[in-house]
């Protein structure tokens, strides 16, 4: 058996998941007919002539559903809840292994996704995983502690990450500094994978890290794939998307789960309000 050396990626997850604790979190998974989607996302790239994804338009409808019921914009620090008054949404990069990332993941960050624009949203999500996969150091990015995570020894990681832990941990931090105050997530893990045909995704759960202050809520997607549903009684084929919802269950309760699963859907089911 040989010791591996683990990338900076795979050090930060072994802090972040290395100590037993309760797991409040409660997954939901669903799909929505895309069809729709795909319609809009066409004639838009006719008019605007630049293209949007999937991919966007779910986070613009998470982040118009976290805008519209703030009760889901919060985040739990210690055994308090904090409203937040921003909607910033986490993404996680797939990162280019041939370029000077050289890692498996990276985060990036999209601020006031509520307030902004599905050309907007693209632009700047672009834009940020360039500067992920780039291994450029941005303040809406990993890769500055990627950078000081190949560098340092074990202990002084760990030490340095207890020190930030504590400091995230603080509300004071997300007052100063409002743009680490991330609303929620969205990861869409069609976009790193595909199942072969003949298998299909079915569900997921997860636990979300909570020592950097966590996060109520996270959106998960699977590859748009083609399913049989009903229409009117006839079976018909369409293209739907998984969709996987986990909450924090001591802010966030199946009352709330269920019409922020109803509202992303809305969204998706109707695009052209979210432009």
């Amino acid at each position: 058996m040989k010791r591996l050396t683990p990338s900076a990626t795979r050090r930060i997850l072994l802090w972040f998941f290395d100590a037993p604790s309760a797991d409040p979190y409660v997954s939901l998974t669903f799909d929505v007919d895309v069809g729709p989607v795909r319609a809009f996302l066409d004639a838009f790239a006719r008019e605007h002539g630049e293209r949007v994804g999937v991919h966007h338009v779910l986070t613009k409808a998470v982040a118009r559903c976290l805008g519209e019921m703030p009760a889901l914009n919060v985040k739990i620090l210690g055994r308090e809840l904090y409203q937040l008054d921003r909607v910033h949404i986490a993404m996680p990069v797939h990162l280019d292994r041939h370029g000077r990332g050289g890692d498996e993941t990276g985060m990036t960050l999209v601020h006031d996704v509520d307030r902004k624009s599905l050309l907007d949203i693209a632009r700047d999500t672009r834009r940020n995983v360039a500067a992920e996969r780039d291994d450029r150091a941005t303040l809406s990015g990993s890769g500055l502690p990627r950078r000081a995570i190949r560098m340092l020894p074990g202990r002084a990681l760990r030490a340095g990450l207890g020190v930030v832990q504590w400091a995230m941990q603080q509300p004071t931090t997300y007052r100063v500094v409002s743009d680490l105050a991330v609303s929620s997530a969205v990861t869409n893990v069609g976009a790193v994978f595909a199942l072969p045909p003949g298998a299909r995704f079915r569900a997921a759960s997860a636990t979300i890290p909570g020592k950097l202050g966590p996060v109520a809520s996270v959106f998960g997607v699977a590859p748009v794939e083609e399913s049989v549903v009903a229409e009117q009684g006839v079976p018909t084929c369409r293209p739907v998307l998984p969709i996987v919802m986990i909450v924090d269950h001591r802010a966030i309760d199946g009352f709330l789960m269920a019409n922020a699963a109803k509202h992303v859907a809305e969204g998706l089911l109707d695009p052209a309000r979210l432009a």
